[in-house]
């Protein structure tokens, strides 16, 4: 999760540390300290949501809200339609994968009402 805080205080240091680095006759300490961040936003979080259907703007000012608060504000956040999902939301955030689609409720229950039937 980044903040403004945290960002001025990570720009400040990397400032500090290439000023001293080059103080100290360590060449390409700048140079070392760019790649180690553009490595760290290589592994940047991104968010999917998939819906049935295109959402309102008001809809996506929610469902951006609320990621955004647990994920940080600088998270980047696609949007798609897939109308196979009949409704609901599948919401993937990195490696975290959440299926509130409607298709999926149906097989779940499907899936209860055969077991039940088998029993």
């Amino acid at each position: 999760m980044s903040s403004p805080l945290l960002d001025d205080l990570r720009s400040s240091a990397r400032d500090l540390v290439s000023q001293m680095g080059e103080l100290a006759g360590v060449r390409g300490l700048k140079d070392a300290l760019d790649d180690i961040e553009k490595a760290g936003r290589k592994h940047r979080v991104d968010a999917t949501v998939t819906s049935a259907v295109p959402l309102t703007d008001a809809q996506r000012a929610e469902v951006e809200r609320r990621l955004r608060a647990a994920h940080g504000d600088d998270l980047p956040i696609a949007y798609e339609v897939d109308p196979g999902i009949l409704g609901g939301l599948i919401v993937r955030v990195g490696d975290r994968y959440i299926d509130g689609s409607v298709a999926t409720r149906l097989g779940q229950l499907r899936q209860t009402l055969i077991g039940g039937a088998a029993g």
